[in-house]
């Protein structure tokens, strides 16, 4: 029914204040951050989300150079991008690499393992993804992308002879609700990258994550798109932050 989506919409637009500081000098401001030793001129990570063609033609690999100019860190979605993977890494700019923990476990380690000789610099696991994501509004989400675009759906992809709902189901084909935090166990034996752990909305979560050796979590609702009902993801962060201490 969208709540999350709608809840996340009002918070930004309603309840968000960001309180300012007076006589404070601001002559030369940075936003300048370090994540996992590394130093990155913006704190921005853009979300390894699908289907990049919907909105441009170069797809990801368009993605990718809008971040490397905006120097912002690429998270690419291995499993449904639309521009090979070969033409993404061409780009400059640091990149982190996007997973599912329902990968057969042949993929996953032959991905994993090959991840940091790519140039890859940490892990993106989803964690929000336990059923069936909410196909009414999904559906209704791609026909409405598709028509700003002068292709059909399938041209956007490296799946050819899939339609609408060709997508919608191998895109939940792999959800099972048997993934635990035992997977994060497994991940982390695979790979010498930092791991993430993405969709993390409750501070037990936070620090289940912290106890399974992750290195850092995404606060994320996933767009109110899997769990409805769900809170914004802002409204979870203090409590988050107070857990994992920063």
């Amino acid at each position: 029914q969208g709540h999350t989506f709608q809840a996340s919409r009002d918070y930004y637009d309603k309840q968000l204040k960001i309180l300012p500081r007076a006589l404070m000098h601001v002559t030369d401001v940075s936003i300048k951050t370090t994540i996992f030793g590394s130093t990155y001129e913006s704190p921005i990570m853009i979300a390894p989300s699908a289907f990049h063609r919907l909105a441009h033609n170069d797809g990801e690999v368009a993605t990718a150079r809008g971040a490397t100019e905006a120097d912002c860190i690429y998270t690419y979605n291995w499993l449904y991008s639309t521009m090979p993977e070969e033409e993404v890494l061409k780009t400059a700019g640091p990149k982190f690499l996007h997973v599912y923990l329902t990968t057969p476990s042949e993929f996953l380690e032959k991905i994993l393992s090959e991840a940091e000789i790519k140039g890859y610099r940490a892990i993106v696991a989803t964690c929000d993804h336990p059923t069936d994501r909410v196909r009414n509004t999904v559906v209704p989400i791609f026909d409405e992308a598709s028509k700003t675009v002068d292709h059909d759906l399938t041209q956007c992809m490296c799946m050819p002879n899939m339609n609408l709902k060709d997508v919608v189901n191998k895109s939940t084909s792999g959800v099972s609700g048997s993934v635990t935090w035992a997977h994060i166990d497994s991940i982390k034996k695979l790979t010498q990258l930092p791991i993430i752990c993405k969709g993390i909305l409750s501070p037990i979560d936070a620090q289940l994550a912290i106890e399974h050796g992750a290195n850092g979590i995404v606060v994320s609702n996933h767009g109110g798109r899997q769990i409805d009902t769900a809170p914004p993801a802002i409204e979870c962060l203090e409590d988050i932050v107070n857990v994992v201490n920063g």
